[in-house]
């Protein structure tokens, strides 16, 4: 599969902060990142935690080749929180992840964020 059919360009906006870019990688978990697509454009609100940003998205997917190292800039779907998590720093995970893209540019902006603070995932 080509890089153009692999990787989907994706923009997140967190709103009073900034925009990102990333891409969703149908090669890591393609069944996940087809369900995701499915649901964009996703406009929520942010639950921080220690090295990672998460944002439920109601896909209810299970493991697909999933992991538990993850580096800062990973997107990943973690199946129990049915929620997609974004890295900011390198972390081993509590459980399962499925590693399903990468924030490419702006991974500053989701440092320090606030419980509730809104953000806008969307095909870029």
């Amino acid at each position: 599969m080509s890089d153009s059919l692999s990787k989907i360009p994706i923009r997140v906006t967190v709103v009073d902060r900034g925009e990102a870019r990333g891409v969703l990688n149908r090669l890591t978990a393609p069944l996940t990142v087809e369900d995701i697509l499915k649901r964009l454009p996703v406009n929520t609100r942010t639950s921080p935690s220690v090295g990672f940003v998460s944002i439920i998205v109601g896909i209810r997917r299970g493991t697909e080749k999933p992991v538990t190292r993850m580096e800062a800039g990973t997107i990943g779907y973690w199946p129990r929180g049915d929620a997609l998590c974004i890295y900011t720093r390198d972390t081993i995970t509590q459980g399962p992840v499925n590693r399903v893209g990468e924030i490419r540019e702006g991974i500053e902006l989701f440092q320090g964020l606030r419980s509730g603070s809104r953000i806008i995932i969307e095909r870029a």
